[in-house]
């Protein structure tokens, strides 16, 4: 008998396994989204304003990794994987993090004492990576597990899965190199911005590069990609550049983002009564085609050591912004951004210094991809629920539409211990729309790589 209630028990558990197909409904419409999103926003002041999954819009404690600590923390493994030597290579870092922000809007305080977002927030982070590359293929995954800590007002650990492309090398010969990769990666790690490609791209990347006498080392790349599967609604993206014009430290490169679909799409903003439930016609949220076009300079500074400067700067327009009510009958598409990064992180006590200023107007590039400053909108309030809602030019307040300062700064302890620490500043670029705010943010990280 108590064999024949094992079996039933492991054929109850392992049958759901193998059962499924596309005639059953999906697990996830048997679930209660509601309590379950509910219980996960539950969190307390000090972890209020971590997005939960579902939730849209960038993470206002979150700043993007400058390429100087991800080339350091590929340094330690990653590095191999391009070599296609048929390795495993296993690699990762360990993150303890501070971070304090303040926040004024029309003169009102939005985080701390009297308000629901905390102003200090401490964050541990961990994020693995696993490559595995053979003679003409290869595969790049990388996981994050992120937590707010406190026992109390505190978070559980998110898991994400932050890279999983798989890659095909379909032609190569001396430094002409022609491959392409399927799966999911951040834009941010294929394609180059400061103030955009915060998004996830799942789809098909292509990539071509040939080093050209006389000319650089000429570029390519880009590629469909997934925005939602329900609406069948896809982007596109497209990068193409010189590096090392005519032997100088000069490059230069240009790319191209397309969100925009001519048919109704579903709105995934954060009006709470619609999102994700009713088409919209010529939707906001994807009125984005955003050109960008991005100069750098790069080059050994012997009385610093040999330090390596690297100076850019960018434009951006956004070719689909609409004039509106809500934008003062305008169109609020550009963007510009422009900074230095000196030295970068290799050995121990390596220090990289980066300092930059972003200008960015309320439709340059789509809130839910903005990788730049911001400024904290602890409301979580989107300008595309603005316009959909007809809401004037005073309540108009999104994460874009600002300009400011943001710094830098890494300093390597050990070969393996690094810390970091980030500034940020920045005012409203457009007071008429979405009214006045000053936003301040600091953050301190320590960070330990393998």
């Amino acid at each position: 008998m108590k064999k024949i209630l094992f079996l039933i028990l492991c054929f109850g558990f392992v049958l759901p396994l193998f059962a499924a197909d596309e005639d059953e409904e999906p697990l996830v419409d048997l679930i209660d989204e509601e309590a379950l999103i509910a219980a996960v926003d539950n969190l307390g002041p000090t972890a209020s304003g971590f997005l939960s999954e579902g939730d849209f819009g960038p993470e206002d404690d979150q700043f993007i990794d400058p390429h100087v600590l991800r080339d350091f923390i590929e340094s330690k493994g990653l590095i191999e994987c391009r070599k296609k030597t048929g390795l495993l290579t296993i690699a990762g870092d360990v993150r303890a993090r501070w971070v304090t922000a303040g926040e004024q809007v029309n003169g009102k305080k939005k985080r701390g004492q009297g308000t629901m977002t905390a102003i200090d927030r401490y964050k541990s982070e961990v994020n693995l990576f696993f490559d595995y590359v053979a003679p003409r293929s290869w595969v790049s995954t990388k996981l994050k597990w992120v937590s707010f800590d406190g026992k109390d007002g505190g978070s559980a650990t998110r898991v994400e899965m932050d890279r999983a492309f798989i890659g095909y090398d379909i032609y190569k010969k001396g430094k002409e190199d022609f491959y392409i990769e399927m799966g999911r990666s951040n834009l941010n790690f294929i394609f180059d911005s400061r103030v955009e490609f915060t998004s996830t791209f799942d789809g098909i990347h292509l990539y071509y590069t040939n080093c050209w006498p006389r000319v650089g080392e000429f570029i390519i790349h880009g590629g469909p990609f997934i925005v939602d599967s329900f609406t069948n609604h896809y982007a596109w993206i497209l990068e193409t550049g010189v590096i090392g014009w005519r032997g100088t430290g000069l490059g230069f490169k240009y790319s191209i983002v397309d969100w925009h679909r001519g048919a109704p799409t579903l709105d995934y903003g954060n009006l709470k009564d619609i999102s994700g439930k009713h088409k919209i016609e010529d939707n906001p949220r994807y009125s984005f085609v955003v050109s960008q076009m991005l100069f750098g300079y790069q080059r050994k500074i012997d009385f610093l050591g040999c330090k390596t400067l690297y100076v850019y700067s960018a434009v951006l327009a956004n070719h689909d912004a609409k004039r509106t009510p809500t934008t003062n009958g305008r169109r609020l598409n550009g963007a510009w951004y422009a900074g230095f990064t000196l030295g970068k992180l290799c050995k121990a006590c390596d220090w990289s210094i980066d300092l930059n200023y972003q200008s960015v107007q309320a439709q340059a590039v789509p809130e839910f991809d903005l990788s730049g400053i911001g400024h904290g909108n602890a409301d979580n309030l989107l300008l595309s629920d603005a316009i959909i809602q007809g809401f004037g030019p005073g309540s108009a307040f999104g994460f874009t539409n600002y300009k400011g300062w943001a710094a830098n700064a890494l300093y390597a302890m050990t070969d393996n211990l690094s810390l970091r620490a980030q500034a940020q500043y920045a005012t409203p670029r457009n007071k008429s729309v979405g009214g006045d705010f000053k936003y301040k943010a600091f953050e301190m990280s320590v960070i330990y790589a393998f």
